[in-house]
């Protein structure tokens, strides 16, 4: 598609392309036109040869075609001779310094200068900066785009109702337009043939990509690659459409071959851009501008007689989950005009609506209603704290709105406590489809009908000198509320120890009691991206504020390198910063600590202590290790731990649903104990992590061979095993729960034909001694070492076969 010219530049155009004096002859086809423009251009603008030679080529070009070029080509045939009256100007400004009397004789061309002085002059003079700078960006000329289609709630409502994105897509161009509000049971009009197959194109390039990216995000955004402008046109028709669950779907620009994290980074640009209200500035160590796709709401309670503190919890029944969790979910762009808008829905949907009680009747302060709110100073009875997201690809921070609650609010909740202090949960008032009640999900979208996505609450008890949290049930509080709660956040603790007249908690150092005062102040960071630079890891605390001296990497072992700071007080935050994204990969950030063995041999790699905690008291002894090189076999990795006088029963590697990592059972708990101290032992120049086992570890991963949770299914919304790590999305079928989980069929273990067939059960035989059938073969008693077959085979090897020593083996690193 050619790019469009106004009239203006239109005339400016022809007025260069043909000379102002000849403007009759510009108006007629052909080269009689050109000529007498090439004929004005060259009688007063002292155009050079070479300008004159390529303005021939280029008229020849034309006469050759028939006639008149395209607005598109002239636009770019200006942009090319405009470049070179540019370096004619640049040459002759250098000439002009050396030899001065040689400026006044060659002046540079203008098309002004080129016009005879009968011309006519255009209504509006033109610069040539605007005739070269508007028409002629790339970004007009290349007028194909891969974009995004991010469909948020929709996603659920296609679900629900069993429909697709490009049935909404033809729902949104229909002839007499489309509904007030989509229900998902609309009877659909044929549609223009080309607007048909339009769609039927658009559609075809999503499902081809969709195949041919099976690890590229899925849930909730669909990929349309060459999408031109008159495309884009019939996809933005899907951001008008209305629904009773308040989604709004969204299309952006974004890249074709990008990754799950540039493809959110995309989106997340893009909507700041038109709205930036979103992006809220975290709190604490690592303070950035980030996206906010979430808020979540902490109601406390707070006793002053007894010093107490109280939060509330709901609980969240979803199988995947069950936990005790804030209220809170994501933010709807369809009603939501800023966070404060997502925190009153959210708590109304999730709470108020259940004990019929709006935001100000149970809350002291309320919340500002404009976005620019955010910024002007707090109410006292309202405290935010914007967490900095550790495992941000979706969600890069988490608001949390911690929010006074009044007296009225907390003795009315608990009159619907049982002996256990758990709040069963009034019906609220109307028709409400439960969490559980698939049969009526529709109704959702049907009528608008609320969605009750809980059905318990409680107040948990806070320990302010700790931040830990109590109940009388055993249930668990969600890991992310707990570890924030755990890290007593500096501005939340002194608001809440204001509310609760306690004395504000010093914050103990994180380094040890022995800690030298000429440090050095250095850390250890390992997991670090196999891509990432020096620059990289400089740039990663650099962006937090914390400035950085020194960064030396090291090949044993690999992805770990130790990072230099000026003083004790920079060292103390680096410490803070442990488990964000460096490029692809969370990096972990410790201590740096210098032993004798560690400065020898691998310098990055830390000491090992002798296993101390709980064990198992009957069999299986089993660990699971992860971080392995991909040259590791089963057999280096039996004898790794046989030579380290463990008595290796069973080796399960590599396992099915995990790279780089595998199982051993061993003999005796004895043997499992000193397993357990090699963890972080450097195998094969890698630094492994040896740990207990869970049960979800060596389970395969349901119906997918190559792990990636299965495909999506052309555009319903359909996310991968998982979903997504967003919070608790489960409030009103309004874009706060992943309940599809808790209605997706059990799927069977695949079959062992799925992944090939097993792996036969190895015997161990001498490296360096010749097989059976093979010259020089004997049978030999096998030698007696005292210990069994890492295999659970008979024979033993000989101890100098049994290990190759490799560069990160020599140092006996695991000997410390």
């Amino acid at each position: 598609m050619q790019p469009q010219m106004s009239a203006q530049d239109q005339a400016a155009m022809m007025n260069y392309y043909y000379g102002n004096g000849q403007g009759q002859q510009a108006a007629q086809p052909g080269m009689g036109g050109m000529q007498g423009g090439y004929a004005g251009m060259q009688g007063q603008g002292g155009m050079t040869p070479a300008q004159m030679q390529m303005q021939m080529a280029m008229m020849q070009q034309m006469a050759a075609q028939g006639g008149m070029p395209s607005q598109q080509q002239q636009m770019q045939q200006y942009a090319a001779m405009q470049q070179m009256h540019q370096m004619q100007g640049q040459m002759q400004a250098a000439m002009a310094a050396t030899q001065p009397s040689m400026s006044s004789a060659a002046p540079a061309f203008s098309p002004q200068a080129a016009a005879p002085a009968a011309a006519p002059a255009p209504a509006a003079p033109v610069q040539i900066s605007q005739l070269v700078e508007a028409p002629v960006r790339s970004s007009q000329l290349l007028e194909v785009h891969t974009v995004g289609i991010f469909l948020e709630e929709i996603a659920y409502f296609l679900d629900d109702m069993e429909r697709d994105l490009w049935w909404l897509l033809r729902l949104a161009h229909q002839p007499a337009g489309p509904p007030a509000i989509v229900r998902g049971v609309e009877t659909l009009q044929a549609l223009d043939p080309a607007k048909e197959a339009a769609i039927e194109k658009l559609r075809e390039r999503a499902v081809l990509h969709e195949d041919a990216h099976a690890s590229q995000v899925r849930a909730k955004i669909v990929i349309v690659p060459s999408v031109d402008k008159a495309e884009r046109g019939v996809l933005n028709a899907l951001k008008k459409l209305k629904f009773h669950c308040k989604g709004q779907v969204e299309v952006f620009p974004t890249m074709k071959e990008a990754n799950n994290s540039a493809i959110w980074a995309a989106y997340f640009s893009y909507v700041a851009s038109l709205e930036p209200q979103w992006m809220m500035k975290t709190d604490g160590p690592g303070g950035k501008s980030l996206f906010a796709r979430c808020a979540i709401i902490v109601p406390v309670y707070v006793d002053r007689n007894k010093k107490e503190i109280k939060l509330f919890n709901v609980w969240c029944p979803d199988k995947k989950k069950r936990h005790w969790t804030f209220p809170g979910g994501d933010i709807l762009r369809g009603s939501d005009h800023n966070l404060n808008d997502t925190c009153r829905r959210q708590f109304h949907n999730q709470v108020g609506a259940f004990f019929g009680r709006s935001w100000k009747d149970c809350f002291l302060d309320d919340l500002p209603q404009e976005a620019e709110g955010q910024a002007a100073k707090e109410a006292p009875g309202v405290c935010s704290y914007i967490q900095l997201e550790k495992d941000g690809h979706r969600y890069p921070s988490r608001p949390h709105f911690f929010m006074q609650v009044t007296e009225d609010f907390y003795e009315s909740s608990r009159c619907y406590e049982d002996n256990s202090g758990v709040i069963k949960l009034p019906k609220p008032e109307g028709d409400f489809v439960h969490w559980d009640d698939l049969g009526s999900a529709k109704h959702v979208h049907l009528d608008g009908s609320f969605f009750a996505a809980h059905e318990e609450a409680r107040w948990v008890k806070m320990d302010y000198e700790t931040g830990m949290t109590t109940a009388d049930d055993s249930r668990p509080m969600r890991k992310e509320n707990a570890d924030l709660l755990r890290l007593q956040p500096e501005k939340v603790w002194k608001w809440l120890a204001n509310l609760a007249g306690l004395e504000v908690v010093v914050r103990n150092s994180t380094l040890p009691p022995d800690f030298p005062e000429d440090g050095p102040f250095a850390v250890r960071v390992s997991g670090i991206d196999k891509t990432a630079t020096d620059e990289d890891i400089k740039t990663y605390f650099d962006e937090r504020d914390v400035k950085v001296e020194k960064v030396e990497q090291f090949e044993v072992p690999r992805h770990t390198a130790r990072v230099d700071f000026a003083d004790r007080a920079t060292l103390e935050v680096a410490l803070q910063l442990s488990g964000h994204n460096l490029l692809r990969r969370k990096v972990k950030v410790e201590l740096w600590a210098d032993t004798a063995e560690t400065s020898v041999f691998a310098p990055g790699a830390k000491a090992l202590k002798p296993y101390d905690g709980p064990m198992p008291d009957e069999p299986p002894y089993k660990v699971i290790i992860k971080g392995l090189d991909k040259n590791v076999d089963r057999r280096d990795l039996g004898y790794f731990f046989w030579d380290r006088d463990c008595q290796v029963k069973e080796v399960d590697y590599p396992l099915k649903n995990e790279r780089h990592a595998g199982m051993l059972e061993f003999e005796n708990v004895e043997s499992l104990q000193k397993a357990m101290g090699l963890n972080g032992a450097v195998f094969k120049g890698r630094e492994i992590t040896i740990s207990f086992p869970t049960k979800d570890d060596n389970r395969p991963t349901p119906g997918s061979r190559s792990g990636d949770g299965g495909k999506s299914s052309g555009g319903k919304g359909s996310s991968k095993s998982g979903g997504d790590r967003g919070y608790e999305r489960s409030s009103d079928r309004g874009g706060d729960g992943d309940r599809r989980d808790s209605r997706r069929e059990e799927r069977q273990p695949p079959s062992r034909a799925e992944f090939g067939t097993e792996r036969p059960r190895m015997e161990l035989k001498p490296r360096s001694k010749p097989m059976p059938g093979e010259p020089g073969y004997r049978e030999e008693a096998p030698k007696s070492s005292g210990r069994p077959d890492p295999f659970g085979g008979q024979g033993v090897a000989p101890a100098g076969d049994r290990f190759k020593s490799t560069r990160a083996d020599a140092d006996s690193n695991w000997r410390r």
